[in-house]
């Protein structure tokens, strides 16, 4: 009767926050991954301006100057991309840990106690 009606709305209800607590992790983890092929098409990048866009190679070098900017660039992208990189990879980790963590200690399934 009443015990069984009231027990699976629990239980819907109960179903319902642990799906929003997959589709969170999931969407997190997607944009995470997203991030992480750009950073990686951007590492590619780089290393092509760094390999196939010398400065000199075809003609005369440019001055120290423009290339001492130059390198500085090219070094100061490479250090954000291993941060952006590591930081996408680190997030979508912690987001799937943490999804592990809330659906396993904070939604559970009600259980009924001797007293109900």
């Amino acid at each position: 009767g009443r015990f069984n009606t009231g027990y699976s709305m629990a239980m819907a209800q109960a179903s319902m926050y642990r799906e929003d607590i997959r589709d969170l992790t999931a969407l997190t983890v997607t944009k995470q991954d997203t991030y992480h092929t750009v950073g990686t098409i951007f590492f590619v990048l780089n290393f092509q301006l760094i390999m196939a866009g010398r400065l000199g190679v075809h003609g005369p070098s440019p001055p120290g100057w423009l290339l001492g900017l130059y390198w500085t660039n090219i070094c100061s992208a490479l250090m954000f991309l291993v941060t952006f990189t590591w930081m996408a990879m680190h997030a979508a980790a912690r987001a799937t840990a943490g999804g592990a963590h809330m659906l396993t200690r904070s939604v559970r399934l009600p259980i009924p106690t001797p007293k109900m």
